[in-house]
């Protein structure tokens, strides 16, 4: 069904575009805008893969690749936003900062509002229920019934009109809606086709079918666009003629990588033996290839479906079939050496025995002798339980339970320290784990998904089953002696040149597998007639429910501040910012109590990330965020307003005390050196500042005040700090 819904897309993209490109004929209007705008900001949605998404900061997604694309061919330079909902990108959009929308279905309120390119991709919007679910065969079952839909999608708006008898449910991304879905929080799920499968296959889950298609009357709903401020009409027509220059071939790959149906078990065998596009390593790397010969690697040899060792000592599993390519790319013998645990293979590498770790995740401890490849694999993290533990997502009501995890593995210490009230116990292995669990010595034993899922289907049938998922994901990649900085880059460049589809073929081999969907209602309802027949009982129950509800109250504290942080350096967000600057102007105003702000911004950033790669771009992002926490008070708040711009807001400061802060942050930035690859790299930064006036009648008049002054020290020569004239 997928391959016919797929081959559906693709040939309506085709069938509706030029298959030879042509020249990008620009205005002279058009190439007027593009000067004065050389950089541009554009959305990037958390989690709605394979169209626009992100993964730890960095835009991935169909869209993403044809974004890049497009403004390689028109010469400009775009900067992702990140780190939102789709809800919280529109607010960023209306307020100006972001230019360009990508994957926005249209509508007509929109088009009133916004500027529309011409459609680029084609949708269709589809239902899904979990299998078994026999009573809802059309959309006239959607009555009375629970709907998971997106948080400000436009769709959304017309479900509620069109289904105003079913409940409607919004969430924040897509993941949200089928953990919904799953754990039978909502009956029905509304989604495109392409995203549902995505996730399934990624999370290598399954229980969900493929019910059905929404048709609404507007067909602009099932098409994709890029969408720009309503004055920026020649942005959008700019990126409408750079579409249409592309060819077909260009075309085909973008939607070959995104879109690609999934292999079969008989075709995998040829499959892995293909061949990547050709890397390009360095005339010292291919020497160094030759001269090595053969590559010792280490893997863990109880790590079923991931990796291991089978009944004739043949190395097998996920990392075999990645490791098939990489040995074809690299052109010499991989050496699989036979280690009896996990724990074994971390020595060897540590005393140079093996070159690689086939799979490993990047620990402190383990980067003082290794270094680590980009990740290849990104697995969930589940917990495997009892039967008659009802799922739950809340890990808070956990406290003190007995919890296993494999000696060794990274996580094991990521856990103790994000779940302290856990009771960690070290296991040897999975099995090990997952025995105390059926025995009782633990209440739960941690794993990844694929692991669990697989030992799931060889042994515990009816004994254990998956009871909760953490946000957390397992992201795993080849770690290299760090004596070897040769052959880190040969792995580095192949791993890098691994294509989507190839991974998400290599993945979809394994095993898929169901969240406990089951409630035992009748038990629900024994507990209740207990509870009306003893008071005791009741009483208890309510306090009982007294405790989870203040646990409760603190996991929605905690998922708050991870909402309000921005991903790429924990400082607090521009949404954040003015939540809390609201209440300090109504204290300013009542109190007569002052305000400062103090507005950053990078010099010369762009010759930065043009001289060194994006990567250090980031680098120094993260250091300039170290330095800004340092150097204010801990009541002072760090925000960071996207890309290079950061905003501190100084309560109970006048304008002498700021301008001391912003000398003091200048200066350390000044002195600061950072090292990378053996270069040093200083930069420099502008500062404005301006403080609360009584005549202020928002934030906004501050901020106002203090960008002038930045833009003053920009114009000034930059690195220095320009206080507003009050």
């Amino acid at each position: 069904m997928y391959k016919r819904i797929n081959l559906f897309v693709f040939l309506l993209l085709f069938l509706r575009t030029s298959l030879f490109a042509s020249e990008l004929q620009l205005t002279s209007a058009e190439k007027s805008w593009l000067n004065k705008h050389p950089v541009i900001n554009v959305s990037n949605e958390d989690d709605w893969p394979p169209y626009d998404f992100s993964v730890d900061g960095e835009a991935k997604g169909y869209s993403v690749d044809l974004v890049k694309l497009l403004a390689k061919k028109i010469g400009i330079e775009v900067q992702f936003i990140n780190g939102y909902s789709w809800a919280e990108l529109l607010e960023e959009f209306d307020n100006k900062h972001i230019d360009l929308m990508q994957a926005m279905a249209g509508s007509k309120e929109r088009r009133e509002k916004y500027s529309f390119s011409k459609s680029y991709m084609p949708w269709r919007l589809s239902y899904f229920v979990l299998e078994g679910r026999d009573d809802i065969d059309s959309t006239k079952d959607f009555k009375g019934k629970k709907i998971a839909a997106g948080k400000a999608w436009s769709t959304t708006k017309l479900l509620k009109k069109n289904f105003p008898e079913a409940k409607i449910i919004e969430y924040k991304n897509s993941s949200a809606m089928l953990d919904a879905l799953m754990t039978s929080k909502v009956d029905i799920l509304i989604d495109d086709t392409n995203v549902v499968n995505y996730i399934m296959r990624e999370n290598l889950l399954s229980g969900v079918k493929h019910a059905g298609y929404l048709d609404f009357a507007n067909k602009e709903q099932n098409k994709l666009y890029f969408v720009a401020h309503k004055e920026d009409t020649l942005l959008t027509s700019i990126f409408t003629k750079a579409f249409e220059s592309l060819d077909a071939d260009e075309k085909e790959k973008l939607q070959k990588r995104w879109f690609s149906s999934i292999a079969t078990q008989a075709d995998m065998h040829t499959f892995t033996s293909k061949k990547l596009s050709k890397i390009d390593f360095t005339a010292q790397e291919r020497a160094y290839l030759q001269k090595k010969k053969a590559i010792t690697m280490c893997i863990d040899p109880k790590w079923m479906p991931y990796e291991g060792f089978d009944d004739k000592g043949k190395y097998v599993g996920i990392s075999a079939d990645f490791f098939k390519i990489f040995q074809q790319e690299i052109g010499i013998a991989i050496k699989v050496l036979h280690t009896q645990s996990w724990q074994e293979s971390l020595k060897y590498a540590k005393e140079r025995k093996c070159d690689i770790l086939s799979l490993a995740v990047k620990t402190p401890e383990r980067e003082k002798y290794m270094n680590f490849t980009k990740p290849y694999l990104n697995m969930p993290l589940v917990m495997a339980t009892k039967p008659n533990v009802v799922f739950f997502n809340d890990f808070g009501v956990l406290k003190g339970k007995k919890i296993g995890i494999v000696k060794g593995y990274a996580f094991n210490e990521v856990i103790r320290k994000k779940y302290p009230n856990f009771d960690v116990v070290d296991v040897k292995n999975i099995k090990e784990g997952l025995d105390k669990v059926v025995s009782g010595e633990l209440f739960g034993y941690i794993g990844t998904l694929p692991s669990i899922g697989y030992i799931f289907q060889k042994r515990y049938i009816g004994e254990l089953k998956i009871a909760g998922k953490f946000d957390e994901k397992w992201r795993l990649g080849t770690a290299v002696r760090n004596d070897d900085k040769l052959l880190f880059d040969i792995f580095e460049k192949v791993v890098s040149s691994i294509p989507e589809d190839v991974r998400q073929r290599i993945i979809f081999k394994t095993i898929a597998i169901k969240y406990d969907q089951y409630m035992d209602y009748w038990l629900i309802a024994k507990v209740m007639l207990v509870a009306l027949l003893l008071v005791a009982f009741l009483v208890y129950h309510n306090r009982k429910l007294s405790r989870m509800n203040k646990q409760l109250e603190e996991l929605q504290n905690k998922l708050q501040e991870q909402a309000n942080r921005d991903p790429m350096t924990n400082l607090y967000n521009r949404r954040y910012f003015h939540e809390v600057t609201t209440n300090i102007l109504e204290i300013a105003k009542r109190e007569n109590k002052p305000f400062s702000l103090i507005m950053v911004d990078i010099d010369n950033f762009k010759n930065i990330n043009d001289k060194y790669g994006h990567a250090v771009g980031d680098e120094v992002i993260k250091q300039l965020s170290s330095l800004l926490s340092k150097n204010v008070r801990s009541s002072d708040i760090v925000s960071r307003f996207g890309g290079e711009e950061f905003v501190i807001l100084l309560p109970n400061t006048d304008l002498i005390g700021a301008e001391n802060i912003a000398a003091k942050i200048r200066e350390s930035v000044e002195k600061f050196q950072l090292y990378i690859d053996n270069k040093t790299i200083h930069f420099t930064i502008s500062l404005g500042v301006s403080c609360f006036l009584p005549s202020d009648d928002s934030i906004e008049d501050v901020l106002k005040r203090t960008d002038q002054a930045l833009y003053k020290a920009k114009r000034n020569g930059k690195n220095q700090t320009v206080i507003f004239d009050q």
